[in-house]
């Protein structure tokens, strides 16, 4: 689905176009403004009001202001520019930046519903699909409409063309899988599974075969030099070591495509050894954020107490190969929380049944938390760990440990770690001051295993 592009290319007067502008007081779905008569195109409305200017450069930026003034009609879920800022700098400034650009159309197509749908429409159903072809989940806490995690703080501002209801945070679609991606990961969950049940030969014959097919095929998104140098490694690793060592090369070849790396460098089994990061810990496990990817780090966003209230804040921050969580907790207006959540692909914890993580903290108690495809709308499951200040840790949270919590009450059930679907960290321990807790690594891992892959 595509947005229908403007035959209209007049100026409109602002001011003309926002008189009759009346805003009601907070009900049951946040405060709402009603256009009368409604003359200002989507992003029109966007630049006259004042709190969405971030918005409004990232559309032009998209190339989709043109669009967006289309006959449409479009639903637009508007975030605010403090929402915007959630996201951090480093990752608005890549998003505005020509290579950042297919993430970001990709981001604001996410936010927009073909169709005028004001909050009464909204209220009624579970979920509603957008222009990106995602669907987003929709549910109501407290009196308030929340389009997955974001609050609607002022809904239904007319347009000539649609709909905007203003969010607190901006919604951040899960990772698009390109062709080889999709191959590999599949590769990566059977194969893993295999090596951590001791059939070492069956997974660098699986990894062996996903790497030919790349090698030998266009559509996975390898250039002619990159195919001919990944035949080059592959042809050199078959010859060498053991399935042990050629499954550990594979998997190198593996990691250096999911990062971006066309080059493919030939790998020899005599170097495939388990890197260690700047924490020094190996990985041991299915790696599902590394850091070393700007990608995994833009993945992240913040949600704070301020959407019960509260004054707590948190940044998030990407550099040399790890995430910094950083801020401070106060406990005003009942508040005293702050969080980094993420989104991740079916299928990351097969075969495990832990959760690891590499951090250092600053001696202060965090939360890890995992939410499934099954319990978005009856809660989440958490548990606590300890940090030591400026000193890496590991830390292995079994998923069976996870407490099954909704609204601050616990409640019976256990996660299965087949359907966890995201990930969260919370810093809630109701303390106010500052916090900063770096996080290196989060795997999936096995603790039956006595060796598991770094899948």
């Amino acid at each position: 689905m595509t947005l229908t592009q403007s035959t209209n290319s007049r100026t409109r007067r602002w001011s003309a176009a926002l008189s009759g502008v009346a805003i009601a007081a907070s009900g049951l779905l946040g405060s709402t403004a009603m256009a009368a008569p409604q003359q200002a195109t989507i992003p029109e409305v966007a630049v006259s009001s004042g709190r969405l200017d971030t918005l409004v450069a990232a559309v032009k930026a998209a190339g989709l202001a043109e669009a967006l003034s289309g006959d449409g009609p479009f639903t637009v879920f508007a975030p605010t520019d403090d929402a915007f800022g959630l996201l951090g700098q480093q990752t608005l400034s890549g998003l505005l930046t020509d290579e950042g650009r297919p993430t970001l159309v990709r981001i604001l197509k996410h936010h927009v519903i073909p169709g005028r749908f004001e909050a009464r429409d909204l209220v009624e159903r579970e979920g509603i699909e957008t222009l990106a072809g995602t669907t987003l989940p929709l549910t109501t806490a407290r009196g308030r409409l929340l389009v997955d995690e974001a609050v609607v703080e002022t809904a239904n501002v007319g347009a000539s063309n649609g709909i905007v209801h203003i969010i607190d945070r901006v919604l951040v679609p899960a990772r698009e899988i390109r062709p080889v991606e999709a191959l590999l990961e599949l590769a990566v969950q059977r194969g893993a599974t295999l090596f951590n049940d001791g059939n070492i030969d069956a997974c660098a014959a699986i990894y062996a075969t996903a790497l030919d097919a790349v090698s030998l095929s266009g559509d996975f998104g390898l250039d002619e030099k990159g195919r001919a140098s990944l035949t080059k490694s592959l042809a050199e690793i078959g010859t060498q070591g053991s399935s042990r060592d050629r499954s550990w090369a594979y998997r190198k070849i593996i990691d250096e495509i999911f990062a971006g790396d066309m080059t493919m460098q030939t790998t020899s089994a005599a170097t495939t050894a388990k890197p260690t990061g700047r924490s020094g810990f190996a990985p041991r496990g299915n790696l599902i954020f590394g850091f070393e990817n700007a990608q995994d780090g833009q993945r992240w966003q913040t949600v704070l107490d301020g959407v019960m209230g509260g004054r707590s804040t948190g940044e998030i921050t990407q550099k040399d190969g790890v995430v910094v969580f950083d801020g401070a907790t106060s406990l005003q207006n009942n508040g005293g929380f702050s969080s980094m959540r993420a989104g991740i692909p079916e299928g990351l914890f097969e075969g495990a049944d832990a959760i690891r993580l590499i951090v250092k903290g600053d001696g202060r108690d965090y939360k890890i938390g995992a939410s499934t495809s099954a319990n978005r709308r009856s809660g989440g499951y958490w548990q606590t760990f300890p940090t030591t200040k400026d000193t890496w840790t590991e830390v292995i949270m079994p998923v069976a440990d996870l407490d099954r919590q909704f609204m601050g009450q616990r409640l019976n059930g256990t996660a299965s770690p087949g359907d966890i679907r995201g990930l969260q960290i919370y810093i809630y321990d109701k303390k106010a001051g500052p916090f900063r807790l770096e996080i290196e690594s989060i795997e999936a891992v096995s603790t039956t295993a006595n060796e598991t892959f770094d899948a």
